[in-house]
């Protein structure tokens, strides 16, 4: 077991490497990092350099297991990437760029530039403030709680993404599905595409939008009344405006259903053929 503690002066980021395990940073109101550490097979390496506390996993065979519990000073910026471990910050609201190839990865409070990814791991989002990159090859993304422009991506998984106030909004999944709740500013830009999945959008509060609408073989649905541009339906694809038409709205799936709803709040059951 390691446990040791660092002074940290204002503006110090924080870099962990792990192969295995989990990481677990916390904040406290201490100009101090203190890194414990859980192992056996493996080495820990704690370095300090000006601006820069780096804690890093150091095995030769590459299967070494390290549980950390991390506590820093509250809106630390933070840097985590790691093969096989479940990463999960909270409370920290600093900056954050968090990665896992094969575990889940979990941010409670941010701001500023935000990235968090996993390959095969689900990737959970909640109270930022800031641009937000969030994406996952195989797991869902969850997003709540985010004031700030907001880009997630999954190539398998559902993405939600709740309570989001931003101008530029998009989310995009192959086989997922997609559901966005959360007001629509009227000079937003905002792109939600699924292959085989539905897409559900709820707008809360009043919409000013111009929505585009390309389906192949699914539904669509609205609970605005819509009056087609002239011209414009060719086949599946529709465009049309609502109020003074100020955002820009693309709605797509080749398979799935796309529903516009009014107000937030989970999407409907889908429906049985």
């Amino acid at each position: 077991t390691l446990d040791t503690t660092l002074a940290a002066r204002s503006g110090t980021r924080l870099t962990v490497s792990n192969i295995s395990g989990t990481v677990t940073i916390r904040s406290w109101g201490r100009n101090q990092i203190r890194v414990v550490a859980e192992y056996d097979r493996a080495r820990v390496e704690v370095d300090e350099s000006p601006g820069r506390v780096s804690v890093r996993t150091i095995s030769r065979r590459g299967d070494a297991e390290v549980d950390y519990t991390i506590t820093v000073p509250n809106n630390t910026s933070v840097e985590v990437n790691a093969v096989s471990s479940d990463v999960d910050v909270s409370g920290v609201c600093g900056a954050a760029s968090l990665n896992s190839v094969s575990g889940d990865v979990n941010l409670v409070c941010g701001s500023g530039d935000v990235a968090v990814q996993s390959v095969s791991g689900d990737v959970s989002v909640s109270n930022l403030r800031g641009r937000l990159d969030a994406g996952s090859t195989s797991g869902d993304v969850a997003v709540n709680g985010v004031r700030g422009d907001v880009n997630a991506h999954s190539v398998s998984g559902d993405i939600s993404l709740d309570a989001v106030d931003g101008r530029e909004i998009g989310a995009e999944t192959v086989s997922g599905s997609i559901e966005f709740a959360g007001r629509m500013a009227d000079n937003g830009r905002y792109r939600f595409e699924a292959h085989s999945g539905d897409v559900t959008v709820r707008a809360a509060g009043s919409l000013n939008a111009t929505i585009s609408v390309t389906t192949f073989s699914g539904d669509f649905e609205s609970d605005f009344p819509i009056v087609l541009t002239p011209g414009r339906r060719i086949q599946r694809e529709w465009e049309f405006t609502l109020g003074n038409g100020g955002a820009r709205v693309t709605l797509r799936s080749f398979s799935g259903g796309i529903y516009l709803r009014r107000g937030a709040g989970r999407a409907a059951p889908k429906r049985e053929e």
